[in-house]
């Protein structure tokens, strides 16, 4: 089983690569699996199947609320109204994205995973998610694993350490479109003010906020981001697009210097935008890196998949707000042209 990772600051078209990958017949693609768990203490611990599989399966108030306030979150594709399951009385977390990126029938699969996954050894955690991804190859028959997780450029230290057998492939975008549209997402939203209560409380990263930083928090703060039923108030709140510019930055930058750790060989890097106006030969240089054919079938479905439309939505920005967007993103497109002239080193094995 050959293990990769798909990282981005998210909200660069990620989704899209997963769907191009799902289509491939040697590909598991794994849509969102560490976003739904990363809330749970994602990769600490020794559990055994039992813990492991209420880590992935116990339902995400976030992720509900917004399924039942109809908040436009494109990832959640669980069949709601015609699947077993309801988000108004809790969805299974790896129900709303996971699963049914692999099938069509997400039902029938969690149950399946319910019947395997609890009677599980308890081994450190890293090793729990390479059974499930062993378990899932072997089940779909597909020996190539890529997990894809929006925003997971933070995640690279631990990935890096808990998975030093796997690659990574890193997908950026246009800074002012990708603020954008963490501007209208709700998730985004809730990460935003996670970087403004670490700074307040004087922590590194929002992973690190805990009790002792909520009560140093301002009351409003500390609600929207502890109380899922105040997504709606968060989504309507006026926030500068500009301030999700600033984010971006910094993910970037913080996320540039762990990928230039990286074994040259390790990792590659593709831009949403050379995706979109060249899809099947930057199609055929991921399945290079990957060690997968780029059959002529695959790459006209995967190329069908591009919406061009999609392409440049800040432009039609009022030009004074895109300069000041463009101006909070200089820093992270800054790392991002190091990150490509660091990544024309990569040397992509011949598959």
């Amino acid at each position: 089983m050959a293990l990769t990772f798909m990282i981005s600051t998210g909200r660069c078209g990620s989704t899209l690569v997963s769907q191009m990958l799902r289509v491939h017949p040697e590909v598991l693609s794994l849509s969102e699996l560490f976003s739904t768990v990363r809330n749970r203490g994602y990769l600490d611990g020794t559990p055994d199947g039992a813990e492991f599989w209420r880590m992935l399966s116990e339902p995400e108030p976030v992720m509900d609320i917004m399924v039942t306030e109809d908040l436009k979150v494109s990832e959640l594709i669980y069949p709601y109204g015609t699947g077993r399951f309801d988000p108004a009385e809790g969805l299974p977390a790896i129900c709303h994205m996971t699963l049914p990126m692999l099938t069509d029938d997400p039902d029938a699969l969690y149950d399946e995973l319910a019947a395997e996954v609890p009677g599980w050894p308890a081994r450190p955690v890293a090793d729990q998610y390479r059974a499930l991804f062993a378990y899932l190859a072997q089940r779909f028959d597909r020996p190539v694993v890529v997990e894809r997780s929006g925003g997971s450029l933070g995640m690279l230290p631990r990935l890096r350490e808990q998975f030093p057998e796997a690659r990574f492939v890193y997908l950026t975008r246009d800074g002012a479109d990708s603020a954008l549209s963490m501007s209208r997402h709700a998730g985004f939203r809730l990460i935003l003010l996670g970087h403004e209560a670490a700074r307040i409380t004087g922590v590194t990263s929002p992973e690190q906020l805990g009790p002792d930083q909520f009560r140093l928090l301002p009351p409003e703060l500390g609600r929207l981001l502890t109380t899922p039923s105040e997504l709606p108030r968060l989504m309507r709140r006026d926030i500068p697009v500009t301030a999700f510019g600033a984010l971006w930055s910094t993910m970037i930058r913080e996320g540039a210097d762990e990928l230039l750790r990286l074994p040259a060989e390790s990792w590659m890097m593709i831009s949403y935008e050379a995706l979109v106006a060249q899809s099947r030969s930057e199609l055929t240089r991921l399945a290079d890196f990957l060690g997968i054919p780029a059959s002529p079938g695959w790459l006209t479905e995967a190329a069908n998949l591009v919406d061009p439309g999609r392409r440049a939505a800040s432009t039609r920005l009022d030009p004074r707000l895109l300069a000041a967007l463009r101006r909070s993103c200089a820093p992270g497109r800054d790392a991002t042209e190091t990150l490509a002239a660091a990544a024309d080193a990569v040397r992509v094995p011949e598959a």
